[in-house]
C-alpha cells in the first residue's frame, strides 16, 4: 500500500509535535479532543491547529497510517524541506549539511532515514548517496529538479 500524500503543513506541524516528545497515541487523543490548548503549547500551527484535526477528522484511517507508515509530500520548498529535517532529524544548515542553492548536500543519516527522506520526497526533489572522499562517509545529497526533468518522472 502506498504513503498517503499529504501537504507540507501537515508534515511540519506532526514533525514539530514529535520533536517536543508528544507520541503518536497522545497526538490521536488530542486531535479527537480537538485539544487546542494542548496543541497550542507547540506554537501556532500552519496556518492553525484546526487544519490538523481537520485532516484527522477527514479520515482516521489515512491519519493513522501517516503517523505509523509515513507519508509522501506533495510539493516541497528548499526552505520546507530544511525545516522538515531540522524537526524530524534534529540537524540544521551550516552545522550539519551545505546549501548549495538548488541543492542540500554532506547529510548524514542512517540507511533506513534514508530510506524514510527518499518516501517522504515530492516528486520535484532527488536524494542521492555519495561517499564524502575527504571524510570517508557516506553523505545525502538532496537536489531540487529541473523542470526537464521533473516532465521525464
Amino acid at each position: 500500500m502506498s504513503q498517503v500524500r499529504i501537504a507540507i503543513n501537515y508534515a511540519i506541524m506532526i514533525e514539530r509535535l514529535r520533536s517536543e516528545g508528544v507520541e503518536n497515541s497522545q497526538l490521536i487523543n488530542k486531535l479527537k479532543e480537538e485539544n487546542y490548548e494542548f496543541l497550542n503549547q507547540f506554537g501556532k500551527g500552519m496556518p492553525d491547529w484546526e487544519a490538523l484535526v481537520n485532516l484527522f477528522k477527514q479520515s482516521e484511517d489515512d491519519f493513522q497510517r501517516i503517523l505509523n507508515e509515513g507519508y509522501h509530500i506533495k510539493f516541497l520548498t528548499k526552505g520546507s524541506l530544511m525545516t522538515l529535517l531540522r524537526l524530524k532529524y534534529g540537524i540544521e544548515v551550516e552545522k550539519d549539511y551545505d546549501d548549495k542553492g538548488t541543492a542540500i548536500e554532506g547529510i548524514i543519516l542512517s540507511k533506513e532515514a534514508v530510506e524514510t527522506v527518499k518516501n517522504t520526497l515530492a516528486s520535484n526533489w532527488k536524494l542521492t548517496t555519495y561517499i564524502d572522499e575527504k571524510e570517508g562517509l557516506s553523505k545525502v545529497r538532496i537536489e531540487l529538479l529541473k523542470s526537464s526533468e521533473l516532465t521525464s518522472i
